[in-house]
């Protein structure tokens, strides 16, 4: 065992990589901790209970400017607190945990003697969605710059329809047709039209991804949004 308190214990017990299990006290003290850290961030478990939660925390770091205020929240009331962490890992790299947090009491309508944390490792996926969501900028940029026109002819592009077909539909010339498509290949930077496609497709992909919202379950912490920053990843 590794804390000598039942206060201290998962109410699930098999926690594995990219999740691990910790319990708090007071303010910032680690009294218990899942084996599982030691896969997602390198620390022997048996070394934590005792330690400050705030020595793992990266120091300015965004994403813990609101630690004071969390650590301060009164949980009594069964509220819980989902939220972002930047912490290092035992080699000194920065990675992302999603945390929830809630508190347990020794009896019903006691006072909150502990905290207990579910943690995730969600680098990866922020990363990825900070860099899908940076390139769609990038693509809707691009189409924001087209005349309403050249919308047009891009919609039936990605649609596969040919030069001629396009001017029929639109009612101009195929010379028509073919300046658009020029100039819609300039504004997304394409050298060929299957690039033209591909981009286009891309962006229609990207958007639909981001509409999912099903990406990640992270995007519901209470400070998501400094994640995904410039000056976060």
């Amino acid at each position: 065992m590794i804390s000598d308190s039942t206060l201290d214990w998962p109410r699930a017990t098999d926690f594995v990589d990219p999740y691990f299990f910790f319990s708090s006290r007071g303010l910032t003290e680690v009294t218990f901790v899942s084996p599982s850290v030691e896969s997602v961030l390198g620390y022997d478990p048996k070394g934590i209970p005792g330690l400050s939660y705030n020595q793992f925390l990266c120091q300015g770091d965004p994403l813990n400017d609101d630690v004071p205020e969390c650590q301060q929240a009164d949980l009594s009331d069964g509220s819980s607190i989902y939220a972002l962490r930047g912490v290092l890992d035992s080699v000194g790299n920065r990675r992302i945990l999603s945390i929830y947090t809630v508190g347990v009491s020794e009896y019903e309508g006691g006072p909150i003697v502990r905290r207990h944390n579910i943690a995730k490792d969600v680098t990866e996926s922020v990363k990825t969605h900070t860099r899908l969501m940076a390139r769609l900028q990038t693509l809707e940029h691009a189409a924001r710059q087209m005349t309403r026109q050249e919308r047009e002819v891009a919609e039936r592009i990605l649609q596969g329809k040919m030069n001629r077909d396009i001017a029929k539909e639109l009612r101009v010339s195929d010379r028509t047709v073919e300046r658009r498509r020029a100039a819609i290949m300039k504004h997304l930077d394409a050298a060929t039209t299957p690039e033209l496609v591909s981009k286009l497709v891309e962006r229609d992909m990207l958007r639909t991804w981001t509409d999912s919202a099903c990406d990640a379950q992270w995007q519901s912490a209470r400070n998501s949004h400094l994640a995904i920053s410039d000056h976060a990843i």
